[in-house]
C-alpha cells in the first residue's frame, strides 16, 4: 500500500530541516507526538525504535540520504508492519521549503482496509510537524 502526503510549506531551508530530520537522536522530540501511547523511545542518528501500546514494538533506520533533498527510511524491526518512508525536501523560496512524505507498507489487502486511515494520518502528522519547524 502507497501513501503521499500532501506538500507541505515549511518556514525553514531545506538546510534546516534536513539538519533537524537526518538524525534520528533528534527526532523523538521534534517528530514523534507527544502521545502517552508511545513509549520506551530509544534513538541513536541512524536508527529509532519505539513501543505503541496495543500495537507492539516499531523501529526504522535511515538508509539513504541526500544532504538537504531527501531521506529513505525502512522499517528495521520485525513487527506489525514492514514499511519504508521517503521525506522529499526542496526549495520552495530563499528561506521556505516544500515537503511530501510518501509511505509503501508491505501489508496484505485485508490489513489495508483496517491500516489506511491511521497510516495516512500518521504521514500527514510528520508534514504537519515539519510545517512547525522554524
Amino acid at each position: 500500500m502507497r501513501i503521499e502526503s500532501r506538500i507541505g510549506h515549511i518556514y525553514a531551508t531545506p538546510e534546516r530541516v534536513y539538519g533537524l530530520i537526518s538524525d534520528f537522536s533528534r527526532i523523538s522530540s521534534t517528530m514523534l507526538p507527544p502521545n502517552d501511547k508511545i513509549k520506551d523511545v530509544e534513538s541513536t542518528a541512524d536508527s529509532c525504535t519505539f513501543t505503541i501500546d496495543k500495537a507492539g514494538r516499531f523501529g526504522m533506520r535511515i538508509i539513504e540520504r541526500e544532504p538537504n533533498k531527501m531521506l529513505k527510511i525502512e522499517s528495521s524491526e520485525p513487527g506489525p508492519i514492514q514499511f519504508k518512508l521517503w521525506i522529499q525536501l526542496k526549495d520552495f523560496h530563499e528561506t521556505d521549503s516544500a515537503v511530501k512524505v510518501t509511505l509503501d507498507a508491505d501489508i496484505n489487502a485485508l490489513m489495508s482496509v483496517m491500516m489506511k486511515k491511521p497510516l495516512t494520518e500518521f504521514v500527514e502528522s510528520l508534514v504537519t510537524k515539519m510545517e512547525q519547524i522554524r
